[in-house]
C-alpha cells in the first residue's frame, strides 16, 4: 500500500504539554531528530511551531477529540484506492501555526510544496498533512487536507514539477476536486479572475505564481506586486477549470 497513515497528534500534544521555554525546545529536538542527531526521525514535525502558544495545544486537543487521526487514516485508504501510487510513503497530520503571528507562512509553504522537485520529496518519504491553526478544526477539513495533499504529491510524481502558472493551476484545481472542495467563486468574479490571470499562464516567475494563486493580500504581505485579485482567487479559478474540463482528477494524472 503506497500511503501508510501514521498517527502523530499525540506526539505533538506531548511536546506542547511541556511549558514554553528551553525545556520544551529540547523535548521537540529529541522527538524530531534521530538518536545520532543528524537526521529527522519524524519529518512531519519539522514544520510545526515548537514554541507555539496555548492556541496550538488547544488545536491539537480539538483534533484529537473529533477523531482526526481516524478521519485522516480513512481518507488515506481512499487515496490509495483511487490513485494506485508507487512508491510507499508514510503520511501524518501536523498542526501548522499560521495564527497570532504564527510560525509558518502558509502561502509560501503551500507554493513550495506545489512546486517541489519530485526527487527531493522521495529523499525523505514521510509527508505532513497540514492542519492550519487559522482554520476551524473539523472532520471535513481533515479529510480535505489529507486528500488534496496526497493528490498534489501524486501529481508531482506522475507529471513532474509544474513549470508555469497554467500547469500549476491544472495541478491545484484537480487536487481540490479530488478532495471534494466545492466551487466558491461567483460567476462574475470567476470571469474577472480568468481575465486577470490569462496573460500570465505561461509565466514561471515565483512572484507571479504567488500573486495569481493567493491574491493581493498575501502578495503584498510577502513583498510581491499585487494583480488585483481576491484571496485565493487563483485557487478558485483552478478548481472551476478542473471541473469544466470534464476529467476526473484520476484521469488528469495520466495526461
Amino acid at each position: 500500500m503506497p500511503f501508510e497513515y501514521v498517527p502523530l497528534l499525540h506526539v505533538q500534544r506531548e511536546i506542547y504539554a511541556v511549558p514554553r521555554g528551553m525545556e520544551r525546545f529540547r523535548k521537540y529536538l529529541q522527538t524530531l531528530l534521530d538518536p545520532a542527531g543528524d537526521d529527522l526521525a519524524l519529518p512531519p514535525l519539522a514544520a510545526i511551531n515548537p514554541m507555539g502558544k496555548e492556541h496550538v495545544a488547544a488545536y491539537v486537543d480539538a483534533l484529537l477529540e473529533l477523531g482526526a487521526e481516524a478521519v485522516a487514516a480513512q481518507a488515506t485508504e481512499e487515496a490509495n484506492r483511487r490513485l494506485g501510487l508507487e512508491p510507499a510513503l508514510k503520511v501524518s497530520l501536523a498542526v501548522l501555526d499560521d495564527l497570532k503571528g504564527g510560525w509558518t507562512d502558509r502561502p509560501a509553504y503551500e507554493l513550495g510544496f506545489l512546486s517541489s522537485e519530485p526527487r527531493a520529496l522521495l529523499k525523505r518519504p514521510w509527508l505532513a498533512l497540514p492542519c492550519w491553526t487559522s482554520e476551524a478544526p473539523s472532520r471535513a477539513s481533515v479529510r480535505r487536507a489529507t486528500l488534496s495533499t496526497l493528490y498534489r504529491y501524486a501529481h508531482l510524481l506522475r507529471r513532474g514539477r509544474p513549470r508555469t502558472l497554467g500547469q500549476l493551476l491544472w495541478a491545484e484545481g484537480h487536487a481540490l476536486a479530488f478532495a471534494g472542495v466545492q466551487p466558491w467563486l461567483e460567476e462574475e468574479e470567476l470571469a474577472y479572475t480568468r481575465a486577470v490571470v490569462a496573460p500570465y499562464r505561461d509565466s514561471g516567475r515565483y512572484p507571479t505564481l504567488f500573486a495569481c494563486l493567493f491574491g493581493d493580500e498575501a502578495a503584498k504581505a510577502s513583498g510581491h506586486a499585487p494583480l488585483g485579485l481576491s484571496p485565493r482567487a487563483g485557487s478558485g479559478l483552478a478548481l472551476a477549470e478542473a471541473l469544466e474540463s470534464g476529467l476526473t482528477p484520476e484521469a488528469a494524472l495520466t495526461l
